[in-house]
């Protein structure tokens, strides 16, 4: 397909689509209804939900296989005349039967007025979808459109950053993403609650990251399962997002409802694919792959050795500074503490290389000495960073002083954003340490938009994320308030890259920061911010914001080593080329 044929601007349309649990015939009938009303808005490419023709909730493969459909199928012979005789592009998730093996997988097709494009079969499954559906096969494939590169991901993948990034690497500009994110109904037992989680809450990642227009299709409604009588309820919420991670449309977030099988609403943007380009080279430019390598590409065990196995109390804090003032004498901490300070620790905010270059000092020297004697005076752990020198190179180095008035830690800044650049020579490795209040791993806030990073410190098993920060980021979490049960939600004030590194690789992620108006970049993130770990920014004014937390950090429906387990490592060795 040549360029000249690819249509640059289009309008998408997120469905909320709702399926009569096991009525495979109607609910085929119902799409075909869907498809024909989305067509008439002049919707180019519409992207349906999850097991969009069978239902969700089955108990075990038996009760499902009645409703499974094949890839061409039922589902496919009823929508492609609708297709062909519109012009409408559209993606939609079915429960899918493999025609030679007799399996069942959770799968997403991709169709045109030119018949069936492709196909993707789930990778990421989550606890329900291993009664009844077998790992996806088909690997993460963009597949040329005249209106753009499309990728397909289905709910629960986007719990893993590598998916997505996959995508992105073969150029993607869109990815469809069909999902049900289901909830425990109001009335669920304490136990149960332990499961609940918004798949729906963690897609604003997949654009952030990856420069891409993500359109998140979900449901809305109770369903229940009628020989088991369970019961979960979908919360809505699709969206579309830009390439820049913003939310530029989103359906509404429900309540527990009883709603009618059938189309339950068209929520459009028009994107431009130029757009995509632009923003996902950018983002891919700050790679560095070598790094990655075998750590990404290696699956590690979930009972790795190395992971923290006792749980240990200690404070978290992350200090706040104004960005004009420097309050490096002042630092203190107490006894087990860790206290993370703004980047380039004894420096206003600045941008100018001549005076980050006139601070540059040596290992050993006056920076360095000042965090080990106020780490020993109050026998607790200080991260702060500087312009490290060594011979003719300058490098800047984030540093873990520990309570024994020792550096256990320095690590060398790998990804550098366009100010250290100008300055700064990239370090080649990455840090990790083990102390007696969980393992440590050392970052500078502004490479966290390069989620290899953050991938390679879940992998070796890190527990707290200290990453100094200089001043708040322009993007803030969007995520609807509503798909949160914790109090306070972090929606429009908090830095969402860090925000997103911390659940997506569950760990706890301190950045010292400073404030700027009304806004600030110290923070203490948790794994679990939708149900259980509130995002906790410094108050104006306030020196610091500090929690009393758990390390390893508690959870609920997953933990850091049930996410390592979850990952399939036979699909990740192209993040290291």
């Amino acid at each position: 397909m040549s360029i000249a044929e690819i249509k640059k601007s289009s309008k998408v349309a997120a469905v909320d689509f709702i399926p009569a649990w096991g009525d495979l015939n109607g609910n085929i009938q119902r799409l075909v209804e869907a498809t024909e009303k989305v067509a008439t808005q002049g919707v180019n490419y519409a992207v349906f939900p999850e097991t969009a023709v069978s239902g969700y909730l089955f108990s075990d493969s038996t009760e499902l296989a009645p409703y499974l459909d094949t890839i061409p199928g039922k589902t496919t012979a009823a929508i492609l005349p609708v297709l062909a005789r519109t012009g409408m592009y559209m993606s939609v998730g079915i429960a899918e039967r493999d025609s030679e093996t007799g399996l069942a997988y959770n799968s997403a097709v991709l169709m045109g007025p030119e018949g069936i494009i492709g196909k993707y079969r789930k990778i990421g499954l989550n606890s329900q979808d291993q009664k009844v559906f077998a790992p996806g096969n088909t690997g993460v494939k963009t597949f040329e459109t005249p209106i753009g590169r499309i990728a397909l991901l289905i709910c629960y993948d986007d719990t893993y950053w590598q998916y997505v990034r996959l995508a992105a690497l073969e150029g993607a500009q869109i990815v469809g993403w069909h999902s049900v994110s289901d909830r425990m109904m109001p009335n669920a037992t304490p136990a149960e609650m332990l499961g609940d989680h918004s798949t729906v809450a963690h897609v604003q990642h997949m654009s952030a990251f990856n420069g891409l227009w993500v359109i998140c299709a979900t449901r809305s409604g109770i369903e229940t399962n009628p020989i088991t009588k369970g019961q979960l309820y979908y919360n809505g919420g699709s969206s579309v997002w830009s390439p820049s991670g913003h939310k530029v449309a989103q359906s509404p977030v429900l309540s527990p409802l009883e709603l009618e099988p059938g189309l339950n609403g068209i929520y459009c943007a028009t994107i431009d694919l130029d757009e995509a380009d632009k923003q996902r080279d950018a983002l891919l430019a700050k790679r560095r792959p070598e790094l990655y390598f075998p750590t990404l590409a290696f699956h590690r065990s979930p009972t790795d050795i190395n992971a923290t196995e006792t749980v240990i109390q200690t404070t978290l804090i992350a200090a706040q500074w104004e960005k004009s003032i420097s309050k490096l004498d002042a630092i203190q901490v107490g006894e087990n503490e860790l206290l993370v300070l703004p980047e380039l620790s004894a420096l206003p905010y600045t941008n100018d290389p001549n005076l980050i270059l006139s601070h540059a000092e040596k290992q050993g020297g006056a920076f360095e000495q000042t965090l080990c004697q106020a780490a020993h005076q109050g026998k607790g752990y200080i991260v702060g960073s500087y312009p490290e020198i060594e011979i003719d190179k300058v490098f800047h180095t984030v540093i873990l002083a520990g309570p024994s008035g020792e550096i256990l830690a320095r690590y060398r800044v790998t990804h550098l954003n366009e100010r250290d650049s100008g300055w700064a020579t990239a370090g080649s490795a990455v840090s990790v340490t083990a102390t007696p209040i969980g393992r440590i791993a050392l970052a500078a806030a502004h490479e966290l938009d390069v989620p290899e990073l953050g991938g390679l410190y879940s992998m070796l098993r890190a527990d707290i994320l200290a990453a100094p920060a200089g001043i708040p980021c322009d993007l803030k979490v969007e995520i609807d308030s509503h798909l949160f049960s914790v109090e306070e939600p972090p929606t429009g004030r908090v830095d969402f890259i860090p925000y997103a590194i911390a659940t997506l690789n569950q760990l706890w992620v301190v950045c010292g920061g400073r404030n700027e108006r009304d806004s600030t970049s110290a923070a203490i993130y948790g794994p679990e911010p939708v149900v259980l770990t509130p995002t906790l920014t410094a108050q104006r004014g306030a020196e610091d914001v500090r929690l009393q937390a758990q390390v390893p950090a508690p959870f609920t429906w997953i933990n850091q080593e049930r996410l390592v387990s979850g990952q399939q490592a036979i699909w990740f060795p192209p993040l290291t080329q």
